[in-house]
């Protein structure tokens, strides 16, 4: 019997001890993704330059943490995932920290970079220990409810970072998050001679570390593989694109405050963690395809009142249920990941998450390009048709391949 047919585990079997400890790692490490955004301004009064000139901070964390995620996620498959999840912690809070001390916008730029390539084993490889830990019935459930750390560390680190800005200056965010990476990768590190869920190993690639190389190309070979790839591509095109232009819109159109726009835009987090909360009692009752049908309909619903609303209230609404729209068929996606390739977990996790963090800079470049052209309402529009046949179309592919 493999692990993916294996029989399901009682609910006190699932380490949730262990999770939440991996779960800090990865609130911190999505708090440190978001947090240079409200400084921005801040940083361009500070080494007299603008806001976009200042956006290299913001830029070269990205390249690097998008692009680093194919190197560090076979690096867990062959040395640990969560050895280098706490690794990955504990080098990116170090130079993060050392941000603060920086007395240039290019050597925060070039300590941003490390930050990247480092803070880069931390999400994927902790969604591989996922796949590697919880049998196949349960692990939908999971990773709902492990979301919640990532939803949660995206708005904190927005709004964490702004509020210390404000109170104590740069200099001080740069110290918080940076510590907060520290003693997450310090706990991961101590519990690894402890804790024998964490300390556990699983089976090493078949070719060692250049096998689980060659695990990247395999993880699209598949119809499988190449389904999923293909549609979290689409996914954060239509998505995240569209999202990203959110706040400009809601300054141009209702001519709100950034701390309100801040506000308004963490409520999409909070959809999140409403169906991250719901989500085990919604796939016991619904079946996976009822609950792509009413994630079509939601995202359709959300992103045709974001263009057409009237008052910020039903803004409001509109933001939470697209939250909660993308959590729901992002977490079946993320499920889907850990099955492509369960000998080498690791690199088709990694190579998931590249192909998401792709799909968001080509959905960002597309969508200035309609923005600065035809303005919010036509892209809010494009997301509201778009993203439902996304949806449709993959659960139609999906249920082809299972019962090919």
């Amino acid at each position: 019997m493999t692990p993916e047919t294996a029989a399901p585990a009682a609910e006190d079997a699932i380490p949730w001890r262990s999770l939440m400890i991996l779960g800090s790692a990865s609130f911190a490490s999505s708090a440190a993704l978001r947090f240079c955004d409200p400084l921005l301004p801040k940083l361009a009064n500070a080494f007299s330059t603008t806001p976009g000139a200042a956006a290299i901070v913001v830029t070269t964390y990205s390249v690097a943490y998008g692009g680093f995620q194919l190197v560090t996620g076979p690096l867990g498959d062959r040395y640990g995932k969560v050895r280098l999840v706490s690794l990955g912690a504990i080098l990116c809070g170090l130079f993060t920290i050392a941000c603060a001390f920086a007395v240039s916008l290019d050597q925060i730029a070039i300590l941003r970079l490390l930050a990247g390539l480092t803070g880069a084993a931390i999400i994927p490889n902790c969604l591989a220990f996922i796949g590697d830990t919880i049998p196949a019935s349960q692990r939908q459930a999971v990773l709902a409810r492990y979301m919640i750390f990532m939803s949660a560390g995206a708005v904190s680190g927005q709004a964490i970072g702004g509020i210390i800005a404000d109170a104590f200056g740069w200099h001080a965010v740069f110290l918080m998050v940076g510590a907060f990476l520290v003693i997450a990768g310090t706990v991961l590190t101590l519990q690894l001679r402890t804790n024998p869920v964490l300390s556990k190993r699983s089976a090493l690639p078949q070719g060692g570390l250049a096998g689980s190389f060659r695990q990247i190309a395999a993880s699209g070979r598949t119809p499988m593989g190449r389904l999923v790839l293909a549609t979290v591509f689409m996914e954060a095109c239509f998505y995240i694109g569209a999202f990203t232009f959110l706040g400009a819109y809601l300054r141009s159109e209702f001519a709100i405050s950034y701390t309100a726009i801040g506000a308004l835009t963490a409520l999409s987090a909070l959809g999140a963690v409403i169906y991250s909360s719901a989500a085990p009692a919604l796939l016991a009752r619904y079946t996976q395809a009822t609950l792509f049908v009413g994630a079509a309909l939601a995202f359709s619903a959300s992103f045709a009142l974001l263009a057409v609303a009237p008052v910020l209230a039903l803004v409001a609404i509109a933001i939470v249920i697209g939250g909660a729209s993308f959590a729901l068929f992002h977490n079946a996606l993320q499920n889907l990941a850990t099955q492509m390739n369960p000998e080498a977990r690791g690199a088709s996790i990694a190579t998931f998450a590249f192909c998401f963090f792709a799909g968001q800079t080509a959905g960002v470049f597309a969508s200035s390009f309609v923005y600065d052209h035809w303005g919010a309402v036509p892209l809010f529009a494009g997301s509201a048709i778009l993203m439902p046949l996304l949806i449709l179309w993959f659960r139609g592919r999906l249920a082809a391949l299972r019962s090919a």
